[in-house]
């Protein structure tokens, strides 16, 4: 007697493969945009899930019912994924938040900036704690301010797996001059440009992969530490005539110009004017540096 056995074929992987097809076709002919394969990616859980799905209704049913019910579930995935793709919002679409927090009775207040690519212009205003204007793609950032804590955190890290997701924030921030603040910036990769001469400042810390940062300090009767860390840094730092500074700059090739003064070292390279009870502390560390600092009003 002939027994005809009866062998499982799956079908998702041909089926993820037409998807690939068909897609990669679309953004070929310009169909699709290219940032919409951040969309594509980020299902990814989906496969799980249609595996096992997959799984059950083999177990429970076999032969031609099982491959009807085992093709539906590939074909609605297939075709939800696909829809999703074409019709979800472009990730690449730039929008706009605007934010602001009165005074209160804050008196020192922290930043905290977490951004992936990011263009930031920061300054002082005298209207009320803060107001930020974000232009941004991708994820939507976070603008809080935690009175209790007297933190204000503005939040663009991307979450989760997704390669072809681009995170872009272009911020022109104002904070109140009346305030004692301390900065921290984490990015990917930023342009920063910051006018503090009428800010009170604490401290600054910038920690970013590869980024070009302009920098005006005002007066102050304290030892402010400036940190920069990061891979490929150009700091600019400006303050005004007569305040004392010490800089100490670290990582492989190293360019510092300190009022006219030129370094150039593999390592580390150094420089101080007559320092106390007051003035900035900067220390930049970073894989090729090349740092600048002088007076407002010199050109660096």
């Amino acid at each position: 007697m002939w027994n005809r056995t009866y062998r499982y074929r799956s079908f998702f992987w041909p089926a993820v493969l037409i998807l690939a097809g068909v897609i990669a076709l679309l953004v070929n002919t310009g169909k699709l945009p290219i940032e919409r394969l951040g969309l594509l990616v980020a299902l990814w859980p989906l496969i799980l899930i249609v595996i096992g799905l997959e799984l059950i209704v083999r177990r429970n049913l076999h032969g031609v019912a099982g491959d009807v019910a085992a093709a539906l579930i590939v074909l609605l995935a297939v075709a939800g994924a696909a829809g999703y793709v074409i019709v979800a919002p472009n990730p690449a679409q730039t929008h706009t938040l605007n934010a602001s927090a009165d005074v209160g009775s804050a008196h020192e207040v922290k930043l905290s900036i977490d951004a992936g690519a990011a263009n930031m212009t920061i300054g002082g205003t005298t209207d009320k704690l803060y107001t930020a204007r974000v232009e941004y793609s991708g994820q939507q950032p976070k603008v809080e301010y935690d009175p209790d804590n007297a933190v204000l955190h503005i939040d663009q890290s991307s979450q989760g797996f997704q390669p072809f997701q681009d995170y872009r924030l272009t911020l022109d921030l104002k904070l109140n001059t009346s305030v004692l603040w301390s900065i921290e910036q984490n990015t990917r990769a930023a342009t920063v440009k910051m006018d503090l001469s009428n800010v009170r400042v604490a401290g600054i810390s910038i920690n970013t992969g590869a980024s070009t940062a302009d920098l005006t300090l005002g007066p102050t009767s304290q030892v402010v530490p400036v940190e920069f860390n990061g891979g490929a840094l150009t700091t600019h730092v400006h303050r005004p005539a007569g305040t004392p500074v010490k800089v100490e700059v670290s990582g492989g090739f190293v360019n510092l110009v300190a009022d006219g003064h030129s370094y150039h070292a593999v390592g580390s390279a150094s420089y101080q004017t007559s320092f106390d009870s007051s003035g900035y502390d900067i220390k930049v560390s970073g894989g090729a540096c090349s740092v600048t600092v002088d007076t407002a009003g010199e050109s660096g």
